[in-house]
């Protein structure tokens, strides 16, 4: 018999410890004894309010790294606790190419500018990796490193992702997962002694466990597309069952970031500042709202800041698209930005509608 979900729990300080059932937190927090917390990726755990034993029991963290989409898994020894898939940024060099463009573009007007940098491939440092590939290696071990805060991880297992060295540079299989690998490897072992394991060990893991997988350039937001690999390599490590684990789908926000102006001029010939996550108002963007409307309520994420023209605040969804623009007091803050949207596929363990707090986790 499948094993039911349990809830991260850490002590007074922040150290992790071993998760327990939504019962039992359920009686916690209506004694007093703990609070509900959510961390930078929206899950949802609860923080002790008195000391509690610290002993904890070996869990693992598996990682399956891709070129736009990560699988994550933990484990205790027991059961799969939680899987998820991580979105990772791919924006960022379309973003690149128009600072370029507009900066160079105003060399040729009479506007402050600075002066042109040839040699700006020349770094000082050893390793470095290219803004479009860094911005993904940081989302990577940020959510690596929020699911360590939250759970005791003893052991982080990696899949090697590497192509024939014979093939060339410009092979057809060579995967943008591969650059950055080394700086993955030597931040991880920071937090947990690391695996590594080969990928054709996890499609035998794959195929010993029954776990199938979807192949192919579009696939859906499912387990089956991206985290059922993190899930076999845990169970072929491990040795534990799969259990009746909860997805996630987590996505880096794709914020308008700060802007020296406006692409296009407005009246007057003028070019008025554009983007910044913040504008001296409450709210910034990325923060977690709850909005009320007509309709009822709906949570979503701030895109869009309120200003003296459209004192609004645009809310969007999990997929980062828009859905409208509310009022200030229709909007009320739940969680500051933490650099994530998420959602929940499935309700593995449904809770009671009176309860509120946990029933935020299934959310």
């Amino acid at each position: 018999m499948a094993l039911q979900p349990r809830v991260p729990v850490v002590a007074m300080d922040g150290t992790p410890l071993m998760p327990t059932t939504p019962a039992h937190a359920r009686v916690m927090l209506r004694d007093g004894v703990a609070k509900p917390r959510r961390n930078k990726l929206g899950l949802f755990y609860i923080q002790m309010l008195i000391p509690v034993g610290t002993a904890t029991q070996p869990m693992a963290l598996a990682l399956d790294p891709g070129s736009k989409h990560e699988g994550v898994a933990v484990a205790s020894h027991l059961q799969i606790e939680a899987t998820a898939q991580v979105n990772l940024p791919d924006q960022t060099h379309k973003k690149m190419e128009t600072r370029r463009a507009l900066r160079r573009a105003r060399r040729f007007r009479k506007t402050p500018r600075r002066p042109k940098r040839f040699n700006n491939r020349r770094h000082g440092r050893r390793y470095w990796i290219a803004p479009s590939q860094l911005s993904k290696v940081q989302a990577r071990l940020k959510s690596v490193r929020e699911l360590c805060k939250i759970y005791p991880i003893h052991r982080i297992v990696v899949e090697n992702v590497r192509h024939h060295p014979k093939i060339g540079k410009n092979a057809k299989h060579f995967s943008t997962a591969e650059i950055g690998k080394t700086v993955t490897l030597l931040e991880m072992q920071k937090l947990a002694p690391v695996t590594v394991v080969e990928s054709k060990d996890t499609a035998a893991w794959r195929q010993q466990f029954g776990l199938a997988k979807i192949h192919g350039p579009n696939r859906p937001e499912v387990f089956e597309a991206q985290a059922v690999d993190a899930v076999a390599m845990l169970m072929g490590t491990t040795g534990c069952a799969f259990g009746n684990p909860p997805f996630y789908v987590f996505t880096a926000l794709r914020a308008e970031r700060r802007s020296l102006h406006k692409q296009k001029p407005q009246k007057g010939g003028m070019r008025p500042p554009y983007g910044g996550t913040s504008n001296g108002t409450f709210f910034r963007k990325g923060d977690w709202v709850e909005v009320t409307a007509r309709k009822g309520r709906l949570r979503g994420w701030v895109c869009g800041l309120p200003t003296p023209r459209t004192p609004k605040v645009g809310v969007a969804g999990p997929d980062g698209e828009r859905i409208a623009q509310f009022g200030l007091r229709q909007v009320r803050l739940l969680a500051r930005a933490g650099g994530f949207t998420w959602r929940r596929e499935g309700v593995a363990l449904p809770l009671s509608s009176e309860d509120d707090s946990l029933r935020a986790i299934f959310v």
